[in-house]
């Protein structure tokens, strides 16, 4: 069974796999932005911005072929470590129950649902990551084609330009665009993708060792803080045959994007015994739905206040990214900017970054939730 620390814990491992590489790909961009120079204008120089764009879309692939070649691995160990302790605790409950599972290491059918699902996991990785090149070049043309409009309007200096644009570039992140158009950055896709597959591959494995040895009951998890849609379900039993007197697996959601192991979530469930004793109490459960913290004086859900802590989290994150982005500045060498003023521009953002630390650090105190450092990683 999958604590909620197992969960915290895939999302460290899923943030390592390419961390820092979305801070490189913001350094990339905005380093060509300061480099390119107000001479080199589209009006002026067409041939060059197309130059460039070649140039950085080769950088960002090489960049992300380097953490691309350990992707495999990481997220192999990241499955099988999650597969391995889910099946041992489901296992002694049916070995309890006079059953003898096969041993992971001599089941094919599980090991081909877990491998398959680790190589379809890394390739959309790759595949996604691939995509920063393209969305990279649309960010430089856009900000170059702004700069020179700005500035050849005179509604902005040419300093002030180049440091609003590469604003837009750390507040847009380096984005990783799916097929239906959507994008998201890196660091929110990677962890989304990664946290939900292994839920669901974890769900698909225990289904298979479920019918391998003739069980119908499953008991859901239960935490506190789940969102509301969840709430209403959490701690109860499934029928995975859909037996009259229990949950189906329609009436969770199972399946669905945002249901039970839909995206995001940290639930799952193991072997019931009929009869037996529960995991969580009526009481328990009712209690979490009612549970409230305090903040500034306001009384709010403990989901909702859940929810506010991952907005001061991005709010963190978006800081770091908007360092990076301006000190990028600082390595140009391009005359026509005014130092001094991207200096004073760092200092800002270094203020309001600590200003938002203290922010997110009274919030914990107030409501004595815990700090989750691999939240504030890019």
């Amino acid at each position: 069974m999958l604590t909620e620390q197992d969960f915290i814990k895939i999302e460290k491992q899923a943030v390592q796999i390419y961390q820092n590489l979305e801070l490189q790909i913001i350094e990339e961009i905005a380093t060509r932005i300061a480099n390119f120079g107000y001479a080199n204008t589209v009006v002026i120089n067409n041939l060059r911005i197309a130059q460039e764009m070649g140039f950085l879309y080769q950088d960002i692939v090489r960049l992300v072929a380097e953490y691309n070649n350990t992707t495999y691995e990481n997220v192999n160990q990241i499955f099988y470590e999650a597969g391995e302790k889910t099946l041992k605790f489901d296992d002694e409950i049916y070995q309890e129950a006079g059953l003898n599972p096969t041993p992971l290491n001599q089941d094919e059918s599980i090991k081909q649902i877990m491998n398959a699902t680790i190589n379809r996991t890394t390739v959309n990785l790759q595949n996604l990551c691939m995509t920063t090149a393209s969305t990279g070049q649309t960010q430089f043309i856009n900000a170059i084609n702004n700069a020179y409009l700005y500035t050849s309007t005179g509604v902005k200096s040419y300093t002030q330009a180049i440091i609003d644009e590469i604003t837009n570039i750390g507040q847009q992140g380096a984005l990783i665009q799916y097929p239906s158009g959507r994008t998201m950055s890196i660091e929110s896709a990677i962890r989304m993708n990664i946290v939900t597959s292994v839920n669901q591959n974890c769900g698909k494995i225990q289904e298979a060792r479920a019918n391998e040895v003739g069980w119908d009951l499953m008991e859901i998890s239960a935490h506190s803080g789940a969102r509301p849609s969840h709430a209403e379900w959490q701690g109860k039993i499934v029928s995975l045959s859909g037996k009259a007197g229990y949950l189906t697996k329609a009436d969770i959601g199972y399946g669905e994007a945002t249901g039970f192991k839909g995206i995001n979530c940290h639930h799952e469930w193991h072997p019931y015994y009929k009869g037996s004793s529960r995991t969580y109490s009526s009481a328990q459960l009712k209690d979490w739905k009612k549970e409230k913290v305090e903040y500034n004086g306001q009384k709010m859900s403990v989901y909702d206040a859940t929810q506010k802590q991952r907005a001061f989290e991005r709010q963190i994150r978006q800081d770091k990214k908007d360092l990076k982005a301006q000190q990028a500045i600082l390595t140009s060498n391009n005359k026509d900017i005014d130092i001094e003023q991207v200096k004073n521009e760092i200092r800002n953002i270094k203020a309001t970054q600590k200003d938002h630390n203290a922010q997110l650090n009274d919030f914990l105190k107030q409501t004595g939730f815990n700090k989750d450092n691999s939240r504030l990683v890019i």
